[in-house]
This record gives C-alpha cells, structure tokens and sequence, in this order.
C-alpha cells in the first residue's frame, strides 16, 4: 500500500456498499514536503484509510501535488527553470518522501494530468449546463 503506483482498475463506487472517497490537502510543488507537512495534510487521512480498509469498506484515498498558482512560477523563477520541470522535479521528491513515510495513497497524481483536466472541465461544463455558475463583479 505505501508504494504509490497507480490504480489501474476503477475501485468506486460498488452498488450497495459503503463507498468513501478520502482525500487530503493537495500540497503545492514549490519545496520538499518536511513532517509538519505530513502530520498536517496527509497523516491523517492516510490513518482513516487504514481504518477503512482493515475495515473492509471500499475506501479510495486520493492526493495528488498542485501544480498551479503563483507559488510554482515563483520557485521556477528562483531555480532558473520553466514551471513544468519545477514540478516535473517536486513531485517526484513529494512521491519518494511520501514513499518514505509509507504513506498509503491509492492514487497520486498531478493537477497538471491530462486526466485531472478532463475532469475538472467535465465538472465546470456540467455546472454551467445547469446554470449553477453566475458571474459576478466586485471591487477589491
């Protein structure tokens, strides 16, 4: 369970069983994840999939680094690099340390995934087809 290789089969949901998605804080790529890190954002998450799956429930804990947002520029800008190798290069360093603490993540992945964006436009495009979504405009 500690080695973060990727599900290949879809685990959820099971009709008629007790599904439970768990997931954590996604940690940014702009430095190498220390213990407070863990402790605060995937220690315990990572307890309560353990509990689930000593428990039999079909239970899938997800994380994944984020890869968007002005922190990843920054840290590219400091290292001389383009954002892409800045994350290319932490979240291998994210997956060995999580490794290292044998943290028990069903998948790991990255928001910069072809599938993560699939996703999340499927979502929006869904949201805006319902029209769940409004535009505003406010003066800061």
């Amino acid at each position: 369970m500690g080695d973060l290789q990727e599900t290949k089969s879809p685990k959820l949901p099971i009709p008629g069983r007790r599904n439970i998605l768990i997931t954590s804080a996604l940690p940014y790529v702009n430095n190498v994840p220390h213990l407070g890190n863990i402790i605060g954002c995937v220690l315990s998450a990572d307890v309560f999939a353990r509990y689930c799956h000593l428990r039999g429930y079909n239970a899938i804990y997800v994380c994944g680094t984020d890869e968007y947002g002005t922190a990843t520029e920054t840290k590219a800008m400091e290292e001389g690099c383009t954002p892409k190798e800045i994350c290319d290069k932490y979240h291998a360093i994210h997956r060995d340390v999580y490794n290292w603490f044998n943290i028990s993540f069903d998948e790991f992945g990255r928001t910069s995934s072809p599938q993560q964006t699939e996703v999340c436009q499927a979502i929006f495009k869904k949201l805006m087809e319902n029209n769940w979504l409004s535009e505003n405009t406010m003066q800061q």
